[in-house]
């Protein structure tokens, strides 16, 4: 089972609240495909920002420089792409940061509300 972290945003008074799960630890996706992971979450803030960083590692111009620097980037990527994508929610509304044991994030999100539901 993985941890995922539970994010809600309330809608108003008789709409559904929306819910998102959030997978602790690394991100593969985000280490392999970077900016186009980002746009894919629809966290086109994240995205620049990473192609702002991927763009600085490339750009020393020297390949022997910047291969270890991109394989620097895309690693720090890797272990920061599921906190970023938590920030991207907080910035969007949601609220709270519930922790939940799942074998998926479809199915962190119903114990998330079956727990909520008792």
């Amino acid at each position: 089972m993985r941890i995922y972290t539970i994010h809600r945003r309330s809608r108003g008074i008789l709409e559904e609240p929306e819910i998102r799960a959030v997978k602790e630890g690394f991100c593969w996706p985000a280490l392999f495909f970077g900016p186009f992971w980002a746009v894919w979450r629809g966290d086109w803030a994240v995205a620049a920002a990473l192609l702002v960083v991927i763009a600085a590692a490339v750009l020393p111009g020297a390949l022997w420089l910047s291969l270890p620097l991109l394989l620097l980037a895309a690693s720090a990527i890797g272990f920061e792409g599921n906190d970023l994508a938590r920030w991207s929610l907080r910035r969007r509304g949601f609220a709270g940061a519930v922790l939940v044991a799942g074998r998926n994030a479809a199915d962190a999100e119903a114990r998330f509300l079956a727990r909520a539901a008792t």
